[in-house]
């Protein structure tokens, strides 16, 4: 038996928003709680030839796969965010519920700025994509001129949220590194928005089938790394 069995009978329909927010949820607010179960899972997932490669480092988050049962509406994760980063505003193509398990963070919620709003004259934000990660795919011009933060709190230990797909938010580090659970659905857009405020740009975040062995191999953890972020977990006592 698998410590991951009681998730597979469970299924979640993120078109009823308001019914994936309560079921995803319960789940990462259960396995916040209960960090013996939490444990077995990740030690689970570095043995399993499925999960283990859908683990990935970026800038200021690395993350590992627990449970992968898209089909049924959820996939499981279990993020490491670093000190002293953050992350640029984004939105995601799926919706998603998280609980934090240790540490804190800054979460800023914000809105475009659409040019009938602003002021006359104002400068487009322009596109700028990375060459291999859109393949087999068109990318669209954005009619924006700005971003306005809508709305900032701060996320601590035994927090959690549920965030729609279009919500274009971001995460600080300021003070501490933060570890969280999140129970993510189906990508519900073929790409996510990724703003640039420092170049006044933006570019599309497609998923893994639209990039390139390159773009995919550079975002992989060795196995070193692997036993490196289940080190931290257990020296940060999270499992």
């Amino acid at each position: 038996m698998s410590e991951s069995d009681w998730l597979d009978h469970i299924s979640i329909d993120w078109n009823d928003f308001d019914g994936a927010s309560r079921i995803s949820g319960e789940i990462v607010r259960h396995l916040a709680a209960d960090r013996a179960s939490l444990r077995r899972m990740v030690m689970e997932a570095q043995q399993d030839e499925r999960l283990r490669p859908l683990a990935e480092k970026h800038y200021e988050l690395t993350y590992i796969v627990l449970y992968d049962a898209l089909d049924r509406g959820l996939r499981v994760r279990l993020h490491r965010f670093t000190k002293g980063l953050e992350d640029i505003p984004h939105n995601h193509r799926f919706s998603f519920s998280s609980a934090l398990l240790a540490g804190s963070y800054v979460h800023t919620i914000f809105d475009l700025e659409r040019p009938e709003d602003a002021e006359p004259g104002s400068r487009l934000w322009t596109l700028d994509q990375p060459q291999g990660t859109h393949e087999g795919a068109s990318v669209q011009q954005l009619e924006m001129v700005g971003l306005r933060p809508a709305l900032a709190t701060v996320q601590n230990a035994g927090s959690s949220y549920t965030l729609h797909h279009s919500t274009i938010h971001k995460t600080a580090m300021p003070d501490e590194t933060a570890f969280s659970v999140f129970c993510r659905g189906p990508a519900q857009k073929p790409c996510a928005l990724q703003l640039q405020p420092d170049s006044e740009s933006y570019l599309w975040k497609f998923g893994r089938a639209n990039e390139t062995p390159d773009v995919l191999a550079s975002r992989g953890l060795s196995d070193e790394e692997y036993r490196g972020f289940i080190t931290v977990l257990e020296e940060a006592e999270v499992i």
